[in-house]
């Protein structure tokens, strides 16, 4: 089969960034993060919490969901969510447990930088959250850490 004219039909080229014939183009796996991204987004709304920002990226790392409980007598806690989704029921392992400690620690830095560049002390309460969504089911872990 002649592929001359087929040009490059991934993603991405061989150099390792996005080409222009795709741009755009997802792949499954951020269709499924983006909506648990959604779905988290909604249940928090819906449990009393104002969003602050989602995707905040910087070169190390990225914190899907930063929200604070709303309310005139709520707590100040700054949160910190990871969001983790799985399609289906895959094997023995749920969402949660690939927040491992490495990528605690990750979290950890990412939140001192992102407390850093919003002018807020680092003695700031704050915590990390983690959203699991498996089966379109949401389950809510409050302050898996304390930072």
């Amino acid at each position: 089969m002649d592929t001359k004219g087929l040009g490059n039909l991934s993603p991405y080229n061989f150099d390792g960034k996005e080409s222009k014939q795709n741009i755009g183009v997802k792949n499954p796996s951020k269709l499924l993060g983006d909506k648990g991204e959604d779905m988290a987004c909604e249940y928090l709304v819906k449990n009393g919490y104002k969003i602050l920002g989602r995707n905040y990226r910087i070169t190390f790392g990225e914190i899907d969901i930063i929200a604070k409980k709303k309310g005139l007598f709520s707590d100040k806690t700054i949160h910190f969510i990871e969001v983790k989704s799985l399609a289906n029921s895959a094997g023995d392992f749920f969402p949660e447990q690939r927040v491992d400690y490495k990528k605690q620690n990750k979290y950890k830095k990412l939140i001192e930088v992102w407390l850093d560049e919003n002018n807020f002390l680092q003695n700031t309460p704050c915590q990390m959250d983690i959203v699991a969504i498996q089966n379109e089911q949401v389950t809510f872990f409050e302050n898996i850490i304390t930072s």
